[in-house]
């Protein structure tokens, strides 16, 4: 009798670790509506189909798994995290530089359908330097919250080179952020990236109190001998608790140098949420280049959550 009840004992002791210890799996699936007025191109297509897999190894070292199933499936994040406490975290793998504060944003919580002319250009996902990545690079990082989260950090050294790509040289890129959260809802602050052929500064204020989102950003950038510069300001509000208003004004100058390639972005959107694994976009914007005539878009996206 002993025997059978320290068996089953044990057997309810290992259910439970392997219980614990299940990975959470979720995922993205992005249908988009696209009209280009630039060439007049229309048309829909599967724009993401992500599967994200998150656990813990034991109560204070988890890791993610995050793949990109559509065009060419690619591996977005593969990185191991440990929370020594709420002052210190220690990452390392693949997963976002701490650049910016608009590229911790994902799909699902980002108020407009496409990141900001900036972030794109100077963030890693359509860089002038030639790098694509979603704002991702292969390395480690220390983050935390210190002086009872008034202030938070993050400083991460990476390879430089991109996504699911070995280092291409023999030095390190550098990536930092700074926040201060003054008052509540307030976020105010500044990073930096020194890196192989690659400058980049920046400042930002976000406030946020769940009804209002106000958020701006500067960031100007060095790529070998080329300097950009861009900026947004983007102004949300719930006007129901199911639909958001959005107005974004935004500007990239490619070549400071030369103003022929600046880009600036005027767009209106509306966020519908009917469901809480469902997120409906539209957005309208006026586009203007001096390498080019000005022309409307018009996108509407739908995300499905799992």
């Amino acid at each position: 009798m002993c025997i059978r009840r320290f068996i089953v004992l044990i057997t309810t002791i290992v259910g439970c670790i392997q219980l614990s210890a299940q990975p959470k799996i979720s995922g993205l699936v992005n249908l988009r509506y696209q009209y280009n007025g630039s060439t007049d191109v229309h048309g829909f297509d599967i724009r993401r189909a992500r599967v994200d897999v998150r656990g813990d190894l034991d109560p204070s070292v988890g890791y993610r798994v995050h793949v990109e199933l559509a065009n060419t499936p690619k591996l977005l994040d593969a990185y191991f995290q440990w929370k020594i406490n709420d002052r210190i975290r220690l990452q390392a793998g693949q997963f976002k530089v701490p650049f910016s504060l608009e590229n911790p944003y994902s799909p699902t919580t980002l108020e407009t359908i496409d990141n900001s002319l900036a972030i794109t250009s100077l963030v890693g996902y359509n860089d002038v330097s030639g790098i694509s990545a979603n704002g991702r690079d292969i390395g480690m990082s220390a983050s935390g919250a210190i002086f009872n989260g008034v202030v938070e950090y993050a400083l991460g050294m990476f390879n430089g080179a991109g996504t699911n790509k070995a280092e291409d040289n023999s030095s390190k890129d550098v990536a930092g952020t700074l926040t201060l959260h003054p008052v509540k809802n307030l976020s105010v602050a500044g990073y930096h990236y020194n890196g192989h052929g690659r400058i980049r500064s920046g400042g930002g204020v976000k406030y946020d109190d769940g009804k209002w989102l106000v958020r701006g950003e500067y960031i100007a950038g060095k790529t070998q001998t080329l300097h950009s510069d861009g900026a947004y300001a983007v102004v949300g509000v719930f006007v129901h608790t199911k639909v958001q208003t959005v107005v974004k004004a935004d500007w990239f100058d490619r070549d400071r140098v030369d103003k022929a390639t600046r880009q600036i972005y005027y767009t209106a959107g509306v966020n519908y949420l009917p469901a809480k694994n469902v997120k409906a976009q539209l957005n309208y914007s006026y586009r203007t280049s001096q390498a080019q005539k000005n022309y409307h878009y018009v996108a509407l996206q739908l995300l499905g959550m799992f």
